[in-house]
């Protein structure tokens, strides 16, 4: 205890070298937590819009339907008792929403240009509360059930160069092998700043697109949970509670293995870019650690003639640098604090243009996201770092012969 207490007292006898020691800690510390904060904020905008572009929280589709997916099934492969799975599952606790949901291709035409899409069929009005298609990023109207109109992508009608209230033609194959066309009013052009996703999805009324197909089944449940948290207990719990039916059960992350890898791969470029931070730190604090020692050397001699052991000096040397990390990490979580609830409150906005033909779902103003974790590990990143930097000077003051040193003035 007297060690760290001589270590803390040696902090303050140099307090410039002590100020520019600690701010590069917390200069690393803070840059960290930035990262962090700015890094899991990006990924959560992007996995939320996932999820509000129709993954959802979970998904309930018929056995063996996820496989043929890509070819958009429309025969045996959807839920014709859908209605009987929904009355199973809606008093499940955490479940805030369950929306049954249609899927199919087909063949949009306007004034005499034609593009393949993928149709969507929902209830637009009910998933308003929770998906991407709201009043803010529609311009006209949502269509409700019942109403023979169409909302297109913004990518899609510069495309096909419609305006709302024109007329398209719908085609697409039926459940008997026949192919059927409808004419739809564009309700409205929908935005989210995803050039693909508007480029090829449409969105209809689930019970238009029924019509057109000639089908009273759909194609999965996409439900909303309370808490995203507790995803993997709940994907449990219905895989019991619908035991009886031939379904499959799929958490979020079944659908976003290309984007979880991506995650993963930044989060290792982000560890890298936080090892270089960090050896920089070190590299800093060694050389001012070093110095330090060199003008300390008639004191280290001194301590030695007194009585003090070389693990004594060393003691003290680590103590000084121990300090040094403290007051560094705990200004650096400041900082960074800071920084963190502009982040978290304010954003980053993106320009305009920057996100065309950019295939990730990213929102145009970027938030982060503040987790303690984040704060924790820079902390102790910062104090580890100091300790291991004062490490070097710590043994050099401990091998000086005391001899030599006491002939220092």
């Amino acid at each position: 205890m007297n060690i760290f207490k001589l270590g803390f007292r040696n902090i303050g006898r140099n307090r410039k070298r002590t100020l520019i020691n600690s701010f590069t800690v917390a200069v690393a510390v803070m840059v960290i937590i930035l990262f962090d904060v700015l890094r899991e904020g990006q990924w959560s905008d992007v996995i939320e819009n996932y999820i509000k572009m129709g993954v959802g929280h979970i998904k309930i589709h018929k056995t063996g339907y996820d496989r043929e997916s890509d070819r958009l099934p429309i025969n045996n492969l959807l839920l014709r008792d859908f209605t009987a799975i929904e009355d199973s599952i809606k008093k499940i606790n955490g479940i805030e929403a369950i929306y049954p949901r249609l899927k199919a291709g087909g063949l949009i035409s306007y004034a005499g240009k034609q593009s393949p899409v993928l149709i969507n069929g929902l209830d637009l009005i009910k998933e308003t509360k929770f998906g991407l298609l709201t009043k803010k990023n529609v311009k006209g109207n949502i269509p409700g059930e019942g109403e023979y109109k169409v909302l297109l992508g913004k990518e899609l009608s510069s495309l096909l160069k419609t305006g709302i209230d024109g007329i398209v033609f719908l085609y697409s194959r039926t459940t008997y092998e026949t192919h059927n066309v409808i004419d739809l009013e564009i309700s409205g052009i929908y935005s989210i700043g995803f050039s693909d996703f508007e480029k090829i999805n449409i969105f209809v009324p689930l019970d238009i697109l029924q019509d057109l197909i000639g089908t009273d089944a759909v194609s999965e449940f996409t439900i909303i949970l309370k808490d995203p948290e507790k995803t993997e207990t709940i994907v449990d719990s219905l895989v019991n509670k619908l035991s009886e039916f031939d379904v499959e059960v799929f958490p979020y992350s079944h659908y976003m293995e290309d984007i979880l890898g991506i995650r993963g791969m930044q989060e290792s470029a982000t560890g890298f870019i936080r090892g270089i931070l960090l050896i920089l730190a070190l590299f800093g604090i060694l050389n001012m650690m070093m110095v330090s020692t060199w003008e300390r050397k008639k004191e280290i001699g001194t301590m030695r003639a007194i009585g003090y052991g070389k693990l004594q000096i060393v003691g003290i040397f680590l103590s000084e640098g121990i300090w040094i990390g403290l007051l560094g990490g705990i200004l650096g979580c400041f900082i960074g604090l800071i920084g963190a609830l502009l982040l978290q409150n304010v954003g980053i906005p993106i320009p305009t243009g920057a996100l065309e033909g950019f295939n990730i779902p990213m929102s145009s103003h970027i938030y982060g996201r503040i987790m303690p974790v984040f704060f924790i590990r820079a902390f102790f990143l910062g104090v580890i770092t100091t300790v291991i930097a004062s490490f070097p000077s710590a043994l050099r003051a401990a091998a000086l012969p005391i001899i030599q040193a006491l002939r220092e003035y």
